[in-house]
This record gives C-alpha cells, structure tokens and sequence, in this order.
C-alpha cells in the first residue's frame, strides 16, 4: 500500500541565516600544511593572521574564495565550549575552514571562540574526505582529511586554537600528521567516515571497505588497515584489476564499483559495520571477524544481477541510512535502520535489527506492505531527496524525521513526528515545513520602485539605505558586486578607489546615470537612475543567491537544533512563535493539520472571550489578504498615513483620528465592493463580523511581547549566538510590524465603513484598540531602528599583537547593530534542556525584544526606554545617531532634559537652554521612583544624578556646571540667576555668586558682577572678586563703567587696589594702555579725596624728577604741566587746611628720598620751574655746565616735545 504524504502546508519551523564573514578583524588564521609528497606543491608549512578576507576582483574570484563545495556541522559529544564546529571546503577544496558553531557558552566560561582558522593542503581534498570526531580522553577535536594524493591528515586541534592565535603558532607537527595507506597504492578511496577518533572507515573504489585503527596513545602518523570485501572469490581480484563494465559508475575521475560503499556507520553495540552500497543494498560487517553478515536490497525485493545497473545509487549521495534507537521497541528489536531508495520518486524503508548476525530472522523489514514516499512539495517539478536524519524524540517513545528536498538552488525542508508502531498509518499526515528564506512572498522585502515626479526624495538615498541595510547583503559581497558592475560598464569618469563603501558605491552608480542622461527631464533623469541602480542590484542579488545554494543538513541531537549549510552561510532551523505560526499558516492548516502534528495551541487568560490559535489565525489572514488587495498608490498612501499617524502628537480625540487616518488612506474611493464582500467572507471561519469584538483583537495584540522567561539558565550568548539572535529578531520585528500595519488598517476599514445597522458590532471599540494598535506599531518601529542601526561596538576592546601589518585607518572596535550591542548582549540565553535549543532560540529572541521595551518590570515605561537608548547614545559620542533617534523621544520632562543635552553636545546653546528650562519645573520635584544614573545609563554621574528632583536651585545649578565647560557664559549667568532665585543654601550661594561672577565678568556684563560681588559673604573672596573686576574694567576701558558702579562699603577696597597698580606703575613703567594713576586720580575726585587725588599726581612728578638726573633715563614725554595744574586745582579745593600731601616713604620710592610734605606753594614752585625749563629749552638757551649727560637729556626733551 502505497503512503505519499499530503503536500505539507503547516509551517511550524523558520529558517534563520547567518553569514559567515569574520566577526572581528585578525580572527582569520591562515595555516599552510606540508606534504610527504616531495613533489607536492607549497610544502613548506606557513601560518600567518589575515585582518580580513579579500575582496574579489571578478565573479570567478569570489566563487572561489568564497563559495564552498562541501560544509557541514559537527556537534562534540563532549559539552565542553566550544561544542559545535562548522566545516567548510573552500578555493578548489584545497582549503578548510573551521569555526566554532555555538550559540551560547557557560556564564563562567571566559574565553570567546572566535578565530577562523583557514588550513590550506598541497592537494585537493577528496569529494567526502572530511571527517570530525571527539577525542576519547582529551580536549581535542580530530579532524580527518583526505586529499586527492591519497593522504589522510590527521589534525588534532584544541579549543584554544579557536580563542587564542597565538595557541596554533607552536609547532605544526606536534598536531598534524600525514599517513598514506598503503592499499591506496592499489584501489583509490572514495569516502572517508570517522568511526571515532581512534578509528576510520574507508570506502575504496574496488568495493573494499577499509578499515583504520590506532590505539590511544598513537598520534596518527601510523593506523593499522583492515580490509572488508563482500566474500566472494572476485573481491580480492577487484582490487588488483580495474574492471570497467556496466557493473562500475564514472565519478570525479573514479571508477567506482557496484560495490563502493556510499554511506557506512558502526551499530549502536558496535559489533556490526551498517553499509548502504552503489548496487542499491544494505550490508552489515562484523566488526571482529570481518565477514559480511547480511545483504539486502533497499526495497526488500530480489534482484537480478542484470537489474543493478537501472538501479545504482548517485555516488554522490550523503546520506543513504540512519541508524537510530528507540525508547519502546517493537518485539525485541535492539536497534532500528531508516534507509532511502530513489526508486519510484523516493521511497523510505524501515528495518528492525534484533541480530545483525542472522540476515534471515535478525534483520526484517518492519512495514514490508506500505510504500512509504518521500514527500512531494507538488508543483510538477523533479525534487530529490538531498538529506534525511532520522532521531529519537526527546523525553518520548516517537522519532524525529527530518527530509530535506531540493531542486537546483531551491529546497525544502519537512518534519514529522510519529510512533514506530502507527508509522505506516500516519505517514501520509501530520508533516510540516520549515519557512524558508523568501518562500513566504508576503513578507519578503523588495527593492524600492521608481519614484515619481513629485517625490522629494532622492532614489539614492533610498537604495543605499536598501542595500547597506545591516544583514541584508555582506560587504565583501557588495564589493565583488560593484568591482563587476564598474567592469561591465563603458568607461565613464576616473573611478575613486578610497572613501566609505556608500561613497564608491554611489559614485559608481551615479557617474553612470549622468552619462546616460544628457537633458534636463526629471523623469528621465529618475527612469534611468532607477534602471541604473536596478541593474547594481541585480548583480549584487545574484552574487548572494548564490550563496544560498543547500550543501547538507545537520541535527545537533542533544541539543535538539536543526541546521542547514549552504554554498557560503548556514542557517538555523528554530520553533515558529504563536504569532509566526498565524502568519505562516492558514485557518484551515492550524485547525486541522496542527492537531496532528501534536502541537498544542496556546490559549490567553487575559481576556473574557478565549480564542484558539486558528481563530486568531483568520483575523490575521483576513487583514494581510485584505491589504494585499490594495493597489500601488493605495499601498503608498496608506504608508504616509501610517507614517504621520506614528510621529505626529494629535490634538485630537480618537475618533476624530481615526476619520482623518481613513481620509488620508481614501479607502472610499480606492476600496471596491468585492474588496468589502472579501472581508466579510474572510471572517466567516471565526464567526463572522458579529464576532469581531475587543477582547478579540487585543488577544491577537496580547501575543506581540509575550512575557520574559523567569529562567535564570547560566548561559551568556556566543559572538556567533548573538549574529543569529540579531538577525532572527530583525525577522520577527519585519513580521510584526507588518501584522501590525495589515491590523491598523483592517481596524479602520471596518470601524468607518461596516453598516453597524446590518452588523452588530457594539462590542468593538475602535477609539480602544486603534490606540493600542498604534502604541505597538511605535514600538516596533523603534525596534526595526534599532535593528538596522549600526556604531561601533563600546563592548569590544581592540586587541593588541595579534598583526603587526594592521592598516592605521582600520578601526578597533567593529560595527555592530544597537540592538546587538545594547540590548542582546545582556540577554541570558534559555535553557536547552528541558525544551528544545529550536525553541529555545524563538524565546531568546521574544525575550530580547521584551526586554528591549522594559521586560517583565511593570514599573519600566516605554518612555523610561526610549529615554535609556537615547543617554546610552549620548555616553558613547554616537552624536548623529542620537540626533536620528530624537524622532521616538517622548515629551516627558526627563526626555526634554537629555534632548537638551543632546543639544548641548552639538554646540547648540541656545536650544540646549530652552529645553533644559521646559524640563525644569518636572525634573526639579522630587521623584523617588527613578534612579538617574541607572536611567541615564551611566550618563549622569551619582553627584550629578543627586541635583535632580531636589529641588530648583539644585537642578539650575546643575544645568550651569553642564554649560561650564563649553565656556556658553551667556548661560551660565542665565542659570545663575535663576539658581539664586530658589533660595538656595548658603554655601550654594557663595558657589553660585562666584559662577555668576566669573560668566559676568567673561561677558563684560560689570553690573551683573558687580551685583554678584556684593553679595559674597566671604570677605577674602570678595576682596578677591574685587581685584579681578577692578582689573578688567581698566584692561577693557570701561573706567567710566568704573566710576559708576555704587561700590559703598567697598570703595577703600578699590582706591587701595588702584593705588597699588598706580605705585607698582612708578616703580617699573611699562608699556600697557592702562594708565592706572589717572584712574586713580578720578576715583579719588569721584568720592571727593581731593587732597588724595593731589598725592596720586604730585608723587609720580616728584619720582619723575628724580629720575631726571639718572643716567640713560629719558623724559617719558607725559605731560607734565597737565598734571600740575590738576594737582595744584585739587589741593585748592581741597581748602586752606587740607592743600598738602605726603610723599613718600620710608624706603625709597622711585627715589624720592624719604618721606616728606608737600604744600600747595611747594607744588606751585614746580610748575613754575618746569615752566621755565620748558622756555629755555624752546628758546635754545641752554647751558653746558651739566656736561654731555644734561645735554643729551635736553636735547632728548626738546625732540620730544616738538
């Protein structure tokens, strides 16, 4: 009876693809082995550290630097870090790549797998000659290659090989071996299959099936062989003579027996060597005795010797049989095998082995009656089967069966759980599929189209945010892709090789559009710009489909993960969420198809009215089938009208939005009556419009952020881990938030349009989940930002010695996306062992998007988060970003404060003060619920931190010392001023006083200073003040400001301040404008010394004439009679009493001669003299009883004063 299973439709599994470009600079090492051969080609062994991979200069450069040929995963049976290691076959499989593979490591374990290592061999390596296996008794892994000069490598590599690039720089012998079989001299090897680590099977062209053998203490420079054969007489002459006939197939330049074993693995009990072979049989060896125990056909039918060659495998097969364990056995079978015959499209077979030793009664064909078909994805074309694994269910009786299905660059892959015992009964039911990639058109994302006319936006804007968009496309791909865009192109203008990849990009695609376009049409302009970056993008897409192209399938068991490789990536195969499995799936395959699955449907208890997984399913659908329904420029309308409803603070209450959001859309025009009938039929599976109520939606709207996980599972994310947790989130926020939008609109369409006449819907409150709705979109628009945002990443820490030939343009740290480097490297990964790592994977990333927007923490606000992102980019100097993502910012007062710092840090003074005053009055109360440091994310220091909500004064002053050092006077003395208005404490006041002072001061505002110094209580610091303010008046001029200012209390402070400058200007003349005896002189006339401002005078004229008669000191031109008339005029209305003045002093000042009083009649006889000195020297009647010295100092008089 013939089972073909039903075309699977329920998708319950996603592909998530990662890339395989270095994560750090300096992790590829590069390693070139030796050879025995000494004819062999680069024999001589090199290592050395490559800071990246090389770009390619043409497509066949890239296809083989970058495009394996073989690549698989090998999971350790040990669990020590790191576990995983993924294999791949590089530049004309002469070179093998190993890196780690693992998601997450113990929180304890401190190293970080991270090194590529690159092992490059003299000769090619053969088609399945890679081999991994554990070591028994050490922390190695053991790699076995075997090449096409028939040498098998043996390369034992330790974990620190993968975390240290110093720990592979020892000596290469002490962990690479090399031993050439002695019966490859004789039959050529086909397949190599690592038994273990001590043990090796090789399928030789003859048919043999070699077996290798060490003991624990050999390092594999030496293996024992052992040889098995079918037993018959012409086994042993098969190897000497090469027979060529219908019984032997051509591959890759072999000439391979029927009898070549394509697929080989030990039995579970070891005794026995389970072999599937090109003549389309089952054989089994025992292991001691070396004599084949059993052969059957894969179907279980007699064949005649002629039939073989209709019937021989593809050598090229990976995978025949699985050999696999069951909990519950099926009348006393020890073991089980899952064979694949390609006959008849694709049939599988199922063997129970109770004694592998008795082929008639110890080997049957369980299900002999039931043709069990490969499933068929039915769409006419020739799929084959690439890979199947067949496992024990976790912690149950059934089995895993994973098939992956291929065709060309195109695959599928099926799951099905079932029991042994209802295998042939279920066959045909219960398989699901894993999305793949773009299978699911609706959520895939295209290219921008071509912008019209009245677009404002520049198209090259748009297609390099598409392109250089973070996971979409590598770099080393775009490089490839631009060097064969440019070499395809006529010659245009000179190229530029150096700038940022966008720049070179854009050049590129740019100074070919101008070529192209010679007049001056906007249209035509922006049709061939289009086709021009159209035809960029295809030759990038192409560069990365092919990428993509399935190499094999692998299934971490312990771990319970699925995983695919391709050509130049691999993919995880993780558990779809509730809401991906609405998406993915229809009604009809949920209610249906899911139950037989065993799936459980997840019910929420939140809500009144509970609905089933399906029936949220249908509303889901109804929206994304009504949306897909709208034409171009409805699509591009309805995108505005999201877009403004998102961003823009309504007045207005929610009705009234909901009507200018249906306005904006123009459903009543755009939107026809079979597009109404449609909905309407759509929601019949769930009750109909009668049915769509609240609780019904806001279910729906309840799976978005479902809760964190409580579990505290001892595990830290893998740099490998996060790439994958990264690039799945940025998939589920894609998805989300287009079921989001595909929800806002249906909401609004039948909250405007619905006859609520023909329809109850008085329990649907549109104003209710429109706002909910809307709340999450912003969200989720928040986190798509944060996806595809990228900076350098704080966390990473430039390591040093690890090349010396690091370009210095290089950066330290690399670019990682915000939502990596702030959010995922703080989530704990969950734990594998009670569920699935497949499902595992789906939580870790749910739990990171709900701890992006404030986890499990009722007391965490949206507002509180967005804030947090928006200080962290401020911490970090990510000025521009943090100016992009002003957009989510709420209008709390917390979030006005950190924009106004954001402002500061763009030197914009102005804005930064206006909104550090709106957030005054919120961030001046005292609020005990939030802690700043913690808030701002370390951006304010706890002394900071402490100046808010503590009160006015506090937070100004702290506003003032944030101005302080960008030297913005003007704000720091607005601040001041209006810290002091606040009544601050007293040793405030002085601080406060001192800073209002100095900005004053700096601003020339000498009446602000001098208000603020007369407010010091401190006298030293005023006096202090003093000095300063006096000395800068009489630098800048402002004497008359001087005099004016009502100094009071403080004016013999000031005279004294003025006479020391005026003494210390006697003393050492200089040069400086600033004649402080004059200002002394009218301080003194200001308050009224007269008899003062005559000492000022009258002093500095008696040290002039003293200093006459010194040798080399001129006249300094002053003018003299000037000054004695203001004397002389002073001490006459300072009276009879007070007309004289002592200069002076007790030591000799300007040599004066002591101390000594002056009177008016005194002062007048000086004037007289110098009047008559003046007229002898003008008259030129001098005398020369003074010698040479008088006369040149007369001379030097009279010069000076014509």
């Amino acid at each position: 009876m013939e089972s073909r299973p039903l075309r699977p439709s329920l998708g319950l599994y996603k592909e998530t693809r990662i890339d395989l470009d270095p994560i750090n600079l300096n992790s590829v090492v590069h390693i070139q082995l030796p050879s025995n051969n000494a004819f062999a080609r680069n024999t001589r062994p090199q290592r050395r550290i490559l800071n990246a991979l090389p770009f390619s200069k043409t497509e066949d450069d890239y296809r083989r630097q970058h495009i394996a040929s073989a690549s698989s995963l090998y999971f350790r049976r040990s669990h020590k870090y790191p576990r995983s290691y993924l294999w791949r076959c590089l530049e004309a499989n002469t070179v093998l790549e190993l890196r780690s593979g693992d998601l997450s490591k113990g929180e304890h374990e401190k190293r970080e797998a991270s090194l590529i290592l690159r092992i490059a061999f003299p000769s090619a390596i053969r088609h399945g000659g890679v081999a991994l296996a554990d070591s028994v008794d050490q922390d190695v892994l053991n790699v076995f290659i075997l090449t096409k000069s028939n040498e098998i490598y043996t390369l034992s590599l330790r974990p620190e090989f993968f975390c240290r690039p110093e720990a592979s720089a020892g000596d290469l012998e002490r962990w690479c071996k090399i031993f050439k079989p002695s019966s490859f001299s004789i039959s050529t090897p086909h397949r190599l299959i690592a038994y273990s680590s001590l043990e090796l099977l090789v399928s030789l062209s003859d048919g043999r099936l070699m077996r290798l053998s060490r003991r624990a203490s050999e390092d594999g420079s030496t293996w024992q062989e052992a040889a098995y054969n079918d037993g018959q007489w012409g086994a042993s002459l098969r190897g000497l003579i090469r027979w060529q006939g219908n019984m032997t197939i051509r591959h890759d330049g072999q000439v391979l027996d029927q009898n070549t074993v394509v697929s080989a693995c030990p039995s579970p009990d070891k005794r026995h060597i389970l072999a599937v072979c090109l003549n389309h049989t089952l054989k089994a060896w025992n292991s001691e005795t070396g004599k084949i125990t059993f052969s059957k056909d894969l179907l279980n039918k007699r064949r005649e010797p002629q039939e073989v060659p209709k019937i021989m495998l593809d050598p090229s097969i990976s995978t025949a049989m699985q050999v696999f364990e069951a909990h519950s056995s099926l009348r006393g079978d020890q073991y089980y095998i899952a064979t694949f015959s390609p006959q008849q499209s694709g049939i599988f077979k199922f063997w129970g082995v109770r004694d592998a030793d008795h082929a008639e009664k110890g080997v049957r064909d369980l299900y002999p009656e039931n043709v069990l078909k490969v499933p068929d994805p039915d769409d006419g074309a020739l799929w084959t089967m690439a890979e199947f694994r067949v496992t024990t269910a976790r912690d149950s009786s059934d089995i895993d069966i994973w098939v992956l299905v291929r065709l060309n660059r195109r695959y599928k892959l099926y799951h099905k759980v079932t029991d042994m015992e209802d295998l042939p009964r279920t066959w045909a039911r219960g398989w699901s599929i894993a999305v793949i990639g773009s299978a699911i058109s609706a959520y895939s994302v295209e290219p921008p189209t071509r912008m019209s006319d009245v677009d404002l936006e520049d198209s090259t804007e748009k297609w390099l945010d598409f392109i250089l968009c973070p996971g979409r496309v590598p770099e080393v791909i775009l490089e490839a892709g631009l060097t064969i865009y440019n070499s395809t192109r006529d010659p245009g203008p000179e190229k530029i090789t150096k700038g940022s990849l966008q720049e070179r990009v854009a050049h590129s695609v740019g100074a070919h559009v101008q070529l192209d376009v010679t007049n001056a049409d906007i249209g035509i302009y922006r049709e061939h710009a289009h086709l021009e970056w159209m035809n960029f993008w295809s030759i990038v897409s192409d560069l990365d489909q092919s990428r993509w192209e399935p190499l094999s399938f692998a299934l971490d068991e312990f771990a319970g993960m699925p995983w695919l490789t391709f050509a130049d990536g691999c993919s995880a195969v993780r558990a779809c969420g509730d809401l991906e499995k609405m998406a993915y799936n229809t009604e009809y395959d949920l209610r249906v198809h899911l139950r037989e699955t065993h799936e459980r449907t997840i019910e929420s208890a939140n809500f009144r009215f509970q609905k089933e997984l399906d029936d949220l399913a249908v509303l889901v659908g109804a929206a994304a089938q009504f949306r897909a329904s709208f034409s171009e420029t409805l699509q591009s309308q309805c995108a505005k009208a999201v877009q403004q409803e998102l961003w823009q603070d309504s007045l207005y209450s929610v009705p009234v939005q909901i009507q200018s959001f249906y306005d904006s859309c123009n459903f009543a025009d755009e939107i026809s009556d079979k597009q109404y009938h449609d909905v309407v039929v759509a929601l019949r599976a769930a009750g109909g419009l009668e049915s769509f109520d609240t609780a019904f939606v806001l279910e729906l709207v309840e799976k978005f952020l479902p809760p964190m996980s409580t579990e505290v599972s001892g595990l830290l994310s893998t740099k490998f881990g996060l790439r994958l947790l990264v690039k799945g989130a940025r998939e589920m926020i894609t998805l989300h938030k287009r079921v989001l939008t595909d929800i806002l609109l249906f909401v609004v369409f039948i909250d405007m349009e619905v006859d609520r006449e023909e329809y109850d819907l008085e329990r649907f409150e549109a104003a209710r989940v429109y706002t909910e709705v809307l709340g999450l979109l912003r969200q989720y628009q928040m986190l798509e930002w944060l996806a595809t945002t990228r900076r350098p990443d704080p966390h990473e820490k430039a390591e040093s010695g690890l090349s010396d030939n690091l370009p210095p343009q290089h950066p330290s740290g690399r670019l990682t996306t915000v939502l990596e480097n702030l959010f995922a490297v703080d989530t704990r990964p969950q734990s594998y062992t009670t569920i699935s790592q497949s499902e595992s994977v789906t939580g870790n990333i749910e739990d990171l998007l709900k701890w992006v927007t404030g986890g499990n923490d009722p007391t965490v606000t949206m507002e509180r988060v967005l804030v947090n992102i928006q200080c962290n980019l401020l911490q970090n100097n990510n000025i521009d970003l943090a100016s992009s993502f002003l957009l989510f910012q709420p209008s709390t007062a917390w979030a006005t404060y950190i924009r106004a710092r954001l402002h500061l840090l763009r030197n914009e003074f102005t804005e930064a003060a206006i909104f550090f005053q709106k957030a005054a009055y919120g961030l001046s109360r005292p609020n005990p619920t939030i802690d700043y440091p913690l808030a701002s994310s370390h951006l304010l220091s706890p002394l900071a931190a402490s100046s808010l909500s503590s009160g006015p004064a506090n937070y100004h002053a702290h506003i003032l010392s944030l101005f302080e050092p960008a030297r913005a006077h003007h704000h720091i003395q607005a601040f001041a001023r209006l810290a002091l208005q606040f009544s601050p404490s007293p040793d405030q006041v002085s601080d406060l006083l001192a800073r209002l002072f100095a900005s004053s001061l700096a601003l020339a505002d000498y009446d602000a200073a001098h208000s603020a110094l007369t407010r010091y209580s401190d006298r030293a610091l005023q006096h202090h003040a003093l000095r300063s303010l006096v000395d800068a008046m009489a630098a800048n001029g402002a004497i008359d400001d001087l005099l004016a200012l009502p100094f009071t209390t403080l004016t013999a402070d000031v005279d004294a301040i003025l006479a020391e400058h005026a003494r210390r200007e006697l003393l050492a003349p200089s040069d400086t404008d600033t004649p402080f005896y004059r200002i002394l002189y009218a301080w003194r006339l200001r308050y009224s010394d007269f008899r003062g401002a005559a000492a000022v005078l009258v002093e500095r004229l008696e040290g002039r004439d003293a200093r006459r008669g010194r040798k080399g000191e001129a006249s300094r031109g002053a003018d003299v009679l000037a000054e004695y008339l203001l004397a002389i005029n002073a001490l006459v209305v300072a009276g009879e009493e007070g007309a004289w003045v002592l200069v002076g002093g007790e030591e000799d000042r300007g040599g004066l001669g002591g101390r000594k009083v002056l009177r008016l009649e005194d002062v007048r006889r000086g004037y007289q003299a110098e009047l008559d000195r003046r007229s002898v020297l003008e008259s030129g009647r001098w005398g020369i009883v003074g010698g040479e010295e008088e006369e040149e100092e007369a001379e030097g008089e009279v010069m000076e004063w014509d």
